[in-house]
């Protein structure tokens, strides 16, 4: 009787044995992932810091700082070009064989700012979305440096968005070019080409 009770305890340990080896295959396969990838990044980076030591062994340091300043020129004017230039993108999309619409904001290719679908009867809760975006307009307008050119792109389909609305927010939207000299506004009508 002992024995039988015994032998049944091993045999529910056994499959837990196997899960665990499977985890620790796993494991071990992961590990030796990481490990190729981090190894590959190494040598990458060896190889790059073993031509920059050739070069200033040849005595080609002034190539290699040019080289230095031209990346960091690059980048700083690049930094310089974001915040020269700004670009405020709005879009109005219908949804629900146009019983939705959706409203988007947001600078550059910057994930910004999207509405819920509000129903084409609720106006308050529209109004509300356009009272958001004003405030928006309004705070990056403001806080962006004073020599920058900003852009307010208002981008639709012009046979799937109600004219009310897209007259609505053109109204808005060439409004806050009244907020100084430097703001402009664009639209996009994504249908004609």
């Amino acid at each position: 009787m002992r024995s039988r009770r015994l032998r049944n305890i091993v045999i529910e340990l056994t499959s837990l044995l196997d899960v665990v080896m499977i985890l620790i295959f796993a494991v071990m396969i992961n590990y030796s992932d990481v490990a190729a990838e981090n190894r590959e990044k190494y040598e990458q980076a060896q190889e790059q810091l073993d031509l920059a030591r050739s070069e200033l062994a040849e005595g080609r340091t002034e190539d290699l700082l040019k080289e230095i300043a031209a990346a960091e020129g690059r980048a700083e004017a690049y930094e310089y070009l974001d915040n020269l230039v700004v670009i405020i993108n709005v879009s109005l999309v219908n949804k629900g064989d146009n019983k939705y619409r959706v409203l988007s904001y947001g600078i550059g290719a910057e994930r910004g700012y999207s509405s819920k679908w509000i129903s084409r009867n609720d106006e308050t809760a529209f109004n509300k979305e356009l009272i958001q975006l004003k405030d928006y307009l309004y705070k990056n307008i403001s806080e962006a440096e004073d020599d920058a050119l900003i852009y307010i792109v208002f981008s639709y389909d012009s046979q799937t968005i109600n004219g009310d609305d897209c007259d609505l927010l053109n109204e808005i939207l060439k409004e806050k070019t009244e907020l100084g000299d430097n703001v402009f506004f664009c639209e996009n009508d994504t249908r004609e080409g």
